[in-house]
């Protein structure tokens, strides 16, 4: 199979083709203003940190972006060919009980899991990587394990050279307020010494609703999408614990971020880790 993906890798659609389309496609629906682009560094490994508002915030920072992102993605995004197969597989299912139907079905499986395979080829060479979600494994110490080791990938993916989006408060917004951010963007940057970009969109909450896209409310909405001053390594928190550096970089993340989604106009310099909002 692998030999089999490497063959067509030449024939994948490259990523300047979803990019033009998407771009296309949010200018004909949205206004949407873009600043800050001279503050991303051209070379080398950073962390990207945004606030999550609505499902336009992905395909905004993969279009308008100065560089190629690499996005974490549910896993279930990746393999859709599972729940298919799944059906296929169950011993309930009536039309596929008689024993001639199990040539059918065997070979409909090894298609699947091809085409499958493909997709999710697709979707990486655009930038996504697939992450399990709250997952929890056979006990706690499986858990612990994958969490390890994901965060291994993401710090080695970042010392490669490529940039990795996270949206610290782990889910969309339900009130249209900015939630608490979480301490993993923080972390992965002082593991793997790279950059923090404290980015702010305002403007797309509910935006992507067909209610606000029919009513013509998305049209005349105007979206910003502020990219701040990174924070450079030679800045973190000097701190002996790795836990408390990651504490005190994430409420300064979350402070930046705050400014940059609301009070844009106040983007100015790095503030010192005491400013207060």
């Amino acid at each position: 199979m692998n030999d089999f993906l490497k063959n067509l890798e030449p024939f994948f659609i490259p990523r300047e083709v979803p990019v033009t389309f998407f771009k296309t496609l949010l200018e004909a629906i949205y206004k949407i203003e873009i600043t800050g682009e001279e503050h991303v560094p051209k070379t080398g490994g950073a962390v990207l940190v945004s606030n999550h508002t609505d499902s336009l915030d992905i395909p905004i920072q993969g279009v308008y972006f100065p560089r190629k992102i690499t996005f974490l993605g549910k896993y279930e995004v990746f393999t859709p060919q599972e729940a298919f197969i799944q059906f296929l597989n169950d011993k309930n299912n009536p039309l596929l009980s008689h024993p001639n139907v199990s040539i059918l079905k065997n070979f409909l499986i090894d298609s699947l899991n091809q085409v499958g395979s493909i997709y999710s080829k697709q979707l990486q060479l655009w930038g996504g990587m697939p992450i399990i979600r709250n997952y929890h494994g056979e006990d706690a110490k499986s858990a612990v394990n994958y969490y390890e080791e994901l965060e291994n990938y993401m710090v080695s993916i970042l010392k490669s050279g490529a940039i990795i989006s996270i949206f610290p408060e782990g889910t969309r917004t339900l009130s249209g307020v900015m939630g608490r951010f979480k301490a993993m963007a923080a972390k992965i940057a002082i593991r793997a010494g790279v950059p923090l970009i404290p980015s702010g969109i305002s403007g797309a909450w509910n935006m992507s609703s067909p209610k606000a896209v029919l009513s013509g409310k998305a049209k005349s909405t105007l979206i910003q999408y502020n990219i701040g001053v990174p924070i450079l390594p030679e800045a973190f928190p000097k701190e002996e614990s790795e836990k408390k550096a990651s504490k005190l970089l994430t409420e300064e993340l979350e402070k930046r971020v705050y400014f940059l989604s609301n009070h844009s106009e106040r983007r100015g310099k790095p503030r010192r880790f005491a400013t207060k909002l």
